[in-house]
């Protein structure tokens, strides 16, 4: 398995030691996880942490973000962008996010969202660097906002949240699909449908760590361990046998860290 999505800095920030988890991780049978930047900080940590605990066991690739929800954020613009463009060449560095519109926390900052948003999907378009979307209550501005770059950038729409009408939307444009621990749970009846429907070749996996948690741990703190219940989930919804949904997911993940497209 591999985690398309955690924040080990963050798990760390909460007072967990991140090579237990990591060695958690590795025991559930992940093999590959990516530490996900939301500033400046936390995307030069991002790198670090790569460095520091990637091993045989578990190897940890990272990317450099703005999240939309940290608009203090926005004014490190010019130093994001330029750490970005001095990690090309570093095959741990698989993509720029998270990045996108939040208006559930940020609705009144929606248009600086969309302007840093336009400006970092102009500098993956330019690097043919994958993108990595954070979507929350601004699905139709999400998808007018990539529909502009259609064919010319790429990526994963992280946690998915919408249903399977937008979910084939971004597909359409190329992009991976990915299924957080909200997937498993019990109400969620869009994203069932979406995980249902969707192509194979569109979905990807993730746990959001240390968010987010799966059942049977929903409310505690999450880890890249959990990845197998959110995978569980994901067989039971599907009429393709496990071997060839866990198949595909896998092979899904090693095209988006090896920076190709779908």
């Amino acid at each position: 398995m591999i985690d398309t999505h955690c924040h080990l800095d963050i798990i760390e920030e909460q007072g967990q030691n991140i090579d237990i988890s990591l060695q958690k991780s590795a025991a559930a049978g992940v093999k590959k996880l990516v530490q996900i930047g939301i500033n400046y900080e936390s995307s030069v940590l991002s790198k670090n942490i790569s460095l520091k605990h990637s091993s045989e066991d578990l190897d940890i690739y990272y990317t450099i973000g703005c999240h939309p929800a940290y608009k203090e954020g926005f004014p490190e613009r010019d130093e994001i962008i330029n750490l970005i463009e001095s990690n090309l060449d570093d095959r741990k560095f698989v993509g720029i996010g998270e990045i996108g519109l939040d208006y559930f926390h940020e609705k009144d900052s929606m248009p600086a969202q969309k302007e840093i948003l336009n400006t970092l999907l102009e500098v993956a378009r330019k690097e043919k660097m994958p993108i990595i979307i954070h979507s929350r209550d601004a699905a139709e501005d999400t998808y007018q906002a990539l529909k502009k770059w259609n064919g010319e950038v790429h990526g994963v729409i992280h946690c998915f949240t919408y249903d399977y009408e937008f979910a084939k939307k971004f597909a359409d444009l190329g992009f991976f699909i990915s299924f957080s621990g909200i997937v498993a749970f019990k109400n969620a009846s869009d994203i069932h449908d979406a995980a249902r429907k969707l192509p194979l070749d569109s979905i990807m996996i993730e746990t959001d760590a240390p968010f987010l948690s799966p059942p049977p741990f929903r409310g505690k703190r999450n880890d890249s361990s959990n990845l197998v219940y959110i995978l569980e989930k994901i067989f039971s919804l599907r009429d393709e046998p496990n071997s060839t949904i866990e198949t595909a997911i896998f092979e899904n993940s090693l095209k988006f860290i090896n920076r190709k497209r779908r």
